[in-house]
């Protein structure tokens, strides 16, 4: 008798302990989803970027600027305007994962495979990877491990097989959902890089205009800064094309 009560006891335990973690699953993807609805809540954006990449061991710093063209989650157009090195250097991001490569040099757009999507986006502190356009419900499965009076903890793990990445740890605004901060770990375990972020209100959306990379191994950070952020533009379709990526300079 005391044997089928304590099996029965273990059995409501751990029932309840299931029902506890679906619990947590569902919370974690409503936030997930509440992220995607904040980070990708207007129709498209414009803007241009500053981006400062610097040395941390000796305080060196270059700076690149160019212009970025966005909509909706999927699709995003970054082209560089400075310095006249890099000037027409462009990446196009589409959806079902394609991200294209244009450099002047070749006059034709390159598609980035997924394995080559790892590696550094323009000498920054950014991988291709970070910088494609995709929702993060689309990208990660995701898993509630804390909560504070003002935010949220979860652990994401990339759905892509391919990612350099294991998981990654995301703070997120507890009020308007937005990301706070990413810790990235690798394959082993180990984290590599940092990325923290900055929101301002533009016409009623949070946009993040200010993201600082910082890769913790090579102990450098690129910073992007948007300015002249506008919203709600109505960019059409034919933007966001191979055509316009090569043709316009």
């Amino acid at each position: 008798m005391k044997t089928k009560i304590v099996l029965l006891t273990i059995g409501l335990l751990s029932l309840a302990f299931v029902r506890i973690n679906a619990k947590g699953q569902e919370n974690a993807n409503v936030i997930l989803s509440k992220i995607d609805q904040t980070m990708f809540g207007a129709k498209d954006k414009s803007a241009n970027v500053k981006m400062v990449m610097i040395n941390l061991k000796n305080g060196k710093q270059k700076v690149k600027e160019a212009t970025l063209l966005q909509k909706g989650a999927n699709k995003k157009l970054f082209r560089y305007i400075y310095p006249k090195s890099d000037s027409g250097i462009a990446t196009l991001s589409l959806p079902d994962n394609q991200v294209y490569l244009y450099l002047p040099l070749f006059k034709k757009p390159k598609k980035i495979t997924n394995l080559a999507q790892n590696n550094s986006f323009n000498k920054s502190d950014f991988s291709f990877q970070d910088m494609a356009t995709k929702s993060y419900s689309e990208k990660y499965t995701s898993q509630l491990t804390g909560t504070t009076d003002t935010s949220y903890v979860l652990k994401l793990k990339p759905k892509d097989e391919n990612s350099t990445y294991s998981y990654l740890m995301a703070t997120i605004n507890k009020t308007h959902y937005y990301f706070d901060k990413i810790e990235y770990y690798n394959q082993k375990g180990q984290k590599v890089k940092v990325a923290v972020y900055h929101f301002k209100k533009v016409d009623n959306y949070w946009i993040a205009d200010v993201v600082s990379m910082t890769d913790l191994k090579k102990n450098h950070r690129t910073t992007i800064k948007m300015s002249n952020i506008k919203i709600n533009q109505g960019l059409k379709d034919d933007l966001f094309t191979l055509k316009n990526l090569a043709g316009a300079q």
